[in-house]
């Protein structure tokens, strides 16, 4: 909901005069200009305050539906949460979002390597061998367990094509798409998954903020790491991305800061931020081929 709408939406419930004060500042500015625009309500002044009336109810009524066309008895109790949205805000992304499973992607070429629960075993490297991948759709209050280390990697082309990984890599390969979803940093959070957690990100505003995230996010009883690449300084001098720096500079300064208060900063952390700001370059994960 807007900051508008919310606005409006308090006019409507209350019958009685809302004063200036009721509101925020950014609500009194929406409402100001929206007052001059309709005609629908009007702000005056009332002894030593300064009041918001409506003048036409009905007009009022039918402007907040069309920005909002169902409220939540109208909906159903199991729909899902973006579809709710639009109903609600004529919006997907407006309201809340985050769906309510994810889908653990995941590839392995060691015999051996497993998820497990109460009930189920699921065969990592026969799915791969005869899928070419295997999934588990993650919700809340799973057991679900890896005997192996994870690795999460964030762009599809090192999921696609694992030439880059160490010949004797056992554990387990996990596609995360950008961006590490709420729902699978909830799960990672509420019991160990796996003894041990790699991420490998690009290097940049976004890759380091998911760090953070993750860091932030995982149970404790799991050792967190984040993936070097190989000569990986030399690399971000040669093919770094200044526009990528230039796009996401905030957010690895202010993910350096987390990490540096988190107390995960290491020399080579050290050296990726003085690199970065000093060449003004961010690196990409497709590098490793290079």
């Amino acid at each position: 909901m807007s900051v508008l709408t919310d606005a409006i939406k308090r006019l409507l419930e209350n019958p009685d005069t809302l004063k200036r004060s009721d509101f925020s500042l950014q609500q009194r500015k929406a409402l100001e200009s929206f007052a001059s625009q309709t005609r629908l309500i009007e702000i005056v002044k009332q002894g030593r305050s300064t009041v918001y009336r409506v003048i036409n109810a009905k007009g009022l009524s039918n402007y907040y539906r069309q920005l909002h066309p169902l409220t939540e008895p109208d909906l159903p109790a199991d729909i899902p949460a973006r579809s709710r949205n639009v109903g609600l805000n004529r919006s997907s992304k407006q309201g809340k979002s985050r769906h309510d499973s994810y889908y653990l992607l995941m590839k392995s070429w060691a015999e051996g390597v497993v998820w497990r629960n109460k009930q189920y075993t699921l065969e990592v490297s026969t799915a791969t061998q005869q899928f070419g991948a295997a999934v588990i759709q993650v919700n809340a209050d799973q057991a679900w367990r890896c005997n192996r280390s994870l690795l999460f990697v964030e762009n599809q082309a090192l999921f696609d094509q694992c030439d880059w990984l160490n010949a004797d890599f056992d554990g387990c390969l996990i596609y995360y798409g950008g961006q590490l979803s709420d729902t699978l940093l909830l799960w990672l959070s509420e019991t160990p998954r796996s003894e041990h957690l790699t991420l490998f990100p690009d290097y940049d505003g976004i890759g380091l903020s998911n760090f953070v995230r993750l860091a932030d996010a995982i149970h404790p009883e799991t050792k967190l790491s984040f993936y070097w690449l190989p000569d990986w300084r030399n690399k971000l001098l040669q093919f770094g991305d200044p526009v990528i720096w230039s796009k996401t500079r905030v957010q690895f300064e202010n993910a350096m800061k987390k990490l540096n208060a988190l107390g995960l900063t290491d020399k080579n952390f050290d050296d990726l931020s003085s690199l970065c700001h000093h060449h003004g370059k961010a690196l990409e994960q497709e590098s490793i081929w290079l």
